[in-house]
């Protein structure tokens, strides 16, 4: 059974009324450029930009960047901003890009869609990335502590503080990324990459290779 997850006015007024955020890149995002694995020159596109914090970020840093996210109050103004081309789209129904990429970027967006938008979404990066392209993610898994509050949706997938969470199955994502074709270079499950206040939650970290 693959459950709808529709919770674009949430996001919509979330990120309207939390635009301070954007000043600060997630830890991800800084990890990512600190030790070259994102380099000066790549193109990458982001799914699901929310504020923009990170899109922002890779296009200070001469980063080609694409910021994808179904909230346009978001999308239009990163459109304004140099390095960076931003539309408003459910990423997990894109196009064939009109060039390949370097990088496809998701943080934090993996849980905010059902298992068929996961499929079809890894098939699309797979498919529109360069040979040597990554795939680097970031997302909340069975082991996140809030996994199992709220109103159970069915297929891990939790309604809590009026947003949908499904919370992935980290084995089932490394066997789909290796049978798409994807090649593991860095894959671990464990609390400290996203530290917040007194909130240190354990996340899935995950970057593969076309």
């Amino acid at each position: 059974m693959n459950i709808k997850i529709n919770d674009k006015k949430y996001w919509s007024d979330f990120y309207s009324n939390n635009t301070s955020l954007a000043k600060t890149p997630s830890p991800f995002a800084e990890y990512l450029l600190s030790n070259s694995i994102i380099k000066k020159g790549d193109c990458l596109i982001e799914l699901g930009c929310g504020n923009g914090r990170d899109s922002m970020f890779f296009a200070k840093n001469n980063i080609s960047v694409t910021a994808i996210d179904q909230c346009k109050n978001t999308t239009s103004i990163l459109n304004k901003l140099e390095n960076i081309e931003s539309y408003s789209h459910d990423f997990t129904n894109l196009p064939v890009f009109e060039k390949k990429l370097d990088v496809v970027y998701s943080r934090f967006t993996l849980h905010a869609i059902n298992e068929k938008g996961e499929a079809n979404t890894l098939k699309w990066a797979f498919e529109n990335l360069v040979k040597g392209g990554l795939l680097c993610v970031e997302v909340r898994t069975l082991k996140d502590p809030i996994f199992g509050k709220g109103i159970d949706k069915g297929n891990n997938i939790w309604f809590y503080n009026n947003h949908h969470r499904r919370f992935v199955n980290s084995q089932k994502l490394k066997d789909n990324l290796v049978e798409m074709g994807f090649k593991i270079e860095f894959f671990k499950e464990k609390n400290g990459f996203a530290k917040y206040k007194d909130n240190d939650p354990v996340l899935l970290r995950v970057i593969v290779r076309k």
